[in-house]
């Protein structure tokens, strides 16, 4: 089957012949596309090929920016930001792209614009320095927020399924009350906290919050679901970890009628409980589970939390076992004496070993399955202080902090949704930065887009995507 297709790209409209094809190798049907020229008539298919007889001004790195417009543009969430930030829209989306597709520091955003083709995308877009510094203060206003989070929850939450809840601490040197001492680690360090609410379904970020960096997890918790509450996340299930785990929470999920799932802190009673009673007949056939390329061992069981019922779920992992059991006995072999043999007989007993406890029952198959989820979590709290230059934290005000931090959310949402069209087969940075080599040579009326390489072709496919030879400026 063969049709036209018109791309309209600045005042220009432009026609490309589009052929449905068998790939024999990849064994689906794909589309190869020719362009046919500008559009002259398009009731009677008269399109014009012009001749490049034009004097070169300047060359722009164009893929990456342009895939980012298109993929976000397709998921309605350029729409979305426009309608949202109005004027101020088109240098948040040119930060956006800066931050995925080049992630240096702020104070090189406009060097960045300047010599790619998101400057015509954006062309009111202003990312100096100083203006910058503006957008955060802006940015950081809480009204604004809400009404962001009010729109966006409505518009992306569409699974209602669950979340993810998770933490991380930030360490800076900054002077706002936020910034408070606080466990890092092993370390005390100056920090704020970062909480960070994710979809259980679609991975999407939902929401966040600034926390001083002296609030401990536990105590964040219930004030994190009001707040959700207020935004109509009606949750029915939460995936947390561990630092999360206080008999006041869990009394609260119970009161709320929603179902968790969390790791048992090693300092609970019931943790040594049921590591002495489970571990010793654990490693049984009818207790082996199969998690990805990993042979585990699950027992389950019923167990009373904190007056409630709930179910434990003990794991061992027989590679990490063995891992960390070596590890132990080298620690210990030369000062064997100096143990107690009670307390070193337990230590072996719970090396390799995870207990997960859920309010209701979760079968053996899905119970990791779904508390590594929390991966998710933590994957986008790693993109964001390795590939968005989060740290270390140089903005002087609360207000700022806010709004640095509220755009660096947004740049975490457009992350997940290019993630989610390359289905693992490329990584978002791989993808961009093999993108950002197709150029585009800008001449006075329009620009013309260099022929693509292979890989530029499959990520173009991937992202849905169909790279113009022209375009307007």
């Amino acid at each position: 089957m063969t049709f036209i297709r018109y791309k309209k790209f600045g005042k220009q409209e432009y026609a490309y012949e589009v052929k449905a094809i068998w790939d024999a190798e990849k064994k689906k049907p794909v589309q190869k596309t020719r362009y046919l020229g500008v559009v002259k008539d398009k009731a009677k298919n008269i399109f014009e090929k012009r001749l490049l007889n034009k004097q070169e001004k300047v060359i722009l790195d164009f893929g990456d920016s342009f895939a980012v417009n298109n993929c976000l543009k397709e998921t309605g969430f350029i729409a979305f930001i426009k309608e949202i930030f109005k004027e101020k829209s088109e240098s948040l989306l040119a930060l956006l792209s800066y931050k995925l597709c080049h992630g240096s520091a702020m104070t090189y955003a406009n060097k960045w614009l300047d010599g790619n083709y998101a400057k015509i995308l954006y062309k009111n877009a202003n990312i100096s320095s100083q203006r910058i510094s503006d957008l955060f203060k802006e940015f950081g206003d809480e009204n604004l927020q809400r009404k962001f989070f009010k729109e966006y929850i409505s518009n992306y939450n569409p699974s209602k399924s669950g979340i993810i809840i998770d933490v991380t601490s930030l360490p800076n040197q900054i002077h706002v009350p936020l910034s408070a001492w606080g466990l890092h680690g092993e370390e005390i360090d100056k920090q704020i906290r970062f909480l960070l609410v994710v979809d259980k379904d679609t991975h999407l970020p939902l929401f966040f919050r600034i926390l001083p960096g002296n609030i401990v997890d536990v105590s964040a918790l219930e004030k994190t679901l009001e707040e959700l509450k207020k935004y109509d996340i009606k949750n029915n299930f939460v995936c947390l970890d561990a630092g999360f785990f206080s008999e006041n929470n869990i009394k609260d999920f119970y009161e709320r009628e929603i179902d968790f799932l969390t790791r048992l802190p090693s300092s609970r009673i019931i943790y040594k409980q049921l590591i002495e009673e489970e571990i010793p007949k654990i490693e049984s056939a009818k207790n082996i589970v199969k998690y990805g390329k990993r042979g585990l061992f699950i027992k389950q069981k019923e167990i009373e939390l904190f007056g409630n019922k709930a179910y434990a779920h003990v794991v061992l992992d027989p590679q990490r076992k063995g891992r960390e059991t070596s590890r132990l006995i080298l620690e210990t072999i030369d000062e064997k004496d100096l143990h107690d043999e009670k307390e070193l007989d337990y230590s072996l007993m719970k090396r390799g070993v995870m207990i997960l406890v859920s309010s209701s029952e979760i079968s053996k198959e899905e119970v990791v399955k779904i508390y590594y989820l929390r991966q998710t979590a933590e994957n986008l709290f790693g993109f964001s202080k390795d590939d968005l230059g989060i740290l270390p934290l140089r903005v002087h005000s609360e207000e700022a902090l806010r709004g640095f931090l509220f755009i660096q959310f947004l740049t975490l949402i457009a992350f997940i949704q290019l993630r989610n069209k390359l289905e693992n087969e490329f990584t978002v940075e791989e993808a961009l930065l093999i993108l950002r080599n197709l150029k585009c040579k800008i001449y006075d009326d329009e620009g013309i887009v260099s022929e693509l390489t292979k890989p530029q072709k499959d990520i173009s496919e991937k992202f849905n995507i169909l790279m113009p030879k022209r375009v307007g400026i």
